[in-house]
């Protein structure tokens, strides 16, 4: 398998022109094989305006396919419909990949990997896939072009599988690509979280990159328009949480760590002195601090939980935003094909309507993401002011304690008391970024707009 190094283009102030030269240029470096005994054949790369569109039924027969999806494979759409899926499969895709999206999709929950394909007339070309279970009981996936550094990565895991599968000798499919899979889960234990930190950054990269909905107009393609802004609003309300919460566990991960030091100088300074006199003076605030490390550990490791379990919740509505910001885009694209044929064809229509079904599920990712939020909220704020209670007499000792001794004419002594007033000053550094990240979390987001937006969307697809 060939992966493109494709690296995620930052917004900035360059024009979309000269940003889409540098993806193709990207595109066009960095061709790894992934299989240690693979030729290298025909290639074809995807373009970043490019949407996939497939459904499938349980068994993975497509019932429906859009112009690009035909046009990349290199078959007609009569050729695509009532065909396996794996058609266009690639013999250099190790059969974990799609073991692990089987496993995945069949639990009811949304699956997104990179993949390569193979045309009909034997080309390469590599897509970033998402697949979304339907309430019917088929599968849509949308695919679009890989972006991110990713894609790279994911190649390099890809090889490891494929190593092992290829030296499963004697075995069947199944057993292979069961060996395979136990490399991918070493590899990446939890895919999950690769694909929930995976799909936006494609996204955003991809719109980095230079990519829009199509010019259309009509009731369908203004509902759709309109719920892909709202989309865009929600994602900048949830990337404030993220990384507020990224905020939150690195202020919690630093207050541990400077209770540590302190806890460390104190052991240090009780060998050094020997006057009782000095030992009282110099080590009973650090006791003081010592004896409460036990319950202000306590409180942190619950507020690291808390923290790590908005932090997933957060990072499942991102997901959730990407893949309808797919699903929407993939709708406008519809939308204006209706425009321009003029009137509306049975197929586009039927595939407009799966696509709002999938935009269902998407939003009702995020839903469970916004009600979870209000509730971890109040337990981070209850934690923050816990903590920020159980410290303010210790530091205000140890500030005062400092102050006094900092004049110390023993050199070890001195060195020990700069190491405590540097984990003071760090701890309280720590508190009041707590406080702040609790402050940035106060208001809670709400998906009304994204539900409105796709009511209007569903009535207009009707």
């Amino acid at each position: 398998m060939w992966l493109y190094g494709y690296k995620s283009i930052p917004k900035s102030g360059l024009g979309r022109a000269t940003v889409n030269v540098l993806v193709k240029l990207l595109g066009m470096s960095n061709r790894v094989t992934i299989l240690r005994d693979a030729p290298e054949g025909p290639a074809h790369e995807v373009d970043v305006n490019d949407i996939f569109f497939s459904v499938t039924d349980a068994k993975g027969i497509i019932t429906h396919v859009n112009e690009v999806f035909a046009r990349h494979a290199q078959y007609s759409e009569d050729e695509l419909l009532s065909q396996p899926h794996n058609l266009i499969r690639n013999e250099e895709m190790p059969g974990a990949a799609f073991k692990l999206m089987w496993d995945t999709i069949e639990a009811g929950r949304p699956f997104a990997a990179y993949v390569r394909n193979k045309a009909k007339n034997g080309s390469a070309y590599d897509v970033f896939a998402t697949v979304t279970p339907l309430p019917n009981g088929s599968f849509l996936s949308v695919r679009t072009r890989p972006m991110t550094e990713m894609f790279t990565a994911a190649g390099e895991v890809y090889q490891e599988a494929n190593a092992i599968e290829h030296e499963a000798d004697g075995v069947g499919k199944r057993e292979r690509a069961e060996r395979g899979a136990g490399k991918l889960a070493e590899l990446i234990p939890d895919y999950d979280a690769f694909i929930r930190d995976a799909l936006p950054a494609e996204v955003e990269a991809r719109e980095a990159a230079g990519f829009t909905l199509p010019e259309g107009q009509g009731v369908v393609y203004d509902a759709a328009l309109g719920l892909y802004r709202e989309l865009d609003s929600f994602m900048t309300t949830q990337t404030a949480i993220k990384d507020a919460t990224e905020e939150l566990r690195k202020a919690t991960a630093t207050l541990v760590e400077e209770n540590e030091v302190t806890n460390s100088v104190k052991a240090e300074m009780e060998n050094i002195v020997a006057d009782e006199t000095t030992r009282t003076l110099l080590l009973a605030p650090l006791q003081v601090w010592s004896t409460m490390r036990t319950v202000l550990d306590q409180n942190a490791q619950a507020l690291a939980e808390v923290a790590e379990e908005l932090y997933s919740r957060t990072a499942n509505a991102r997901m959730a935003i990407a893949l309808a910001r797919l699903h929407t885009a993939q709708t406008a694209q519809f939308a204006t094909e209706l425009g321009a044929d003029g009137d509306e064809d049975q197929d586009t229509a039927e595939s407009m309507r799966l696509l709002v079904e999938a935009l269902d599920t998407d939003v009702r990712q995020m839903d469970d993401a916004v009600f979870s939020h209000t509730a971890l909220h109040r337990r981070v704020q209850m934690k923050v002011t816990s903590i920020t209670e159980l410290t303010k007499l210790p530091l205000e000792m140890i500030d005062s304690w400092t102050e006094t001794t900092a004049s110390s004419d023993d050199g070890q002594i001195s060195e020990l008391i700069q190491r405590v007033d540097q984990a003071m000053a760090a701890a309280n550094a720590s508190i009041e970024q707590l406080q702040k990240s609790v402050n940035k979390l106060s208001e809670a987001p709400s998906t009304d707009g994204v539900r409105a937006a796709l009511e209007r969307l569903s009535t207009a697809v009707q």
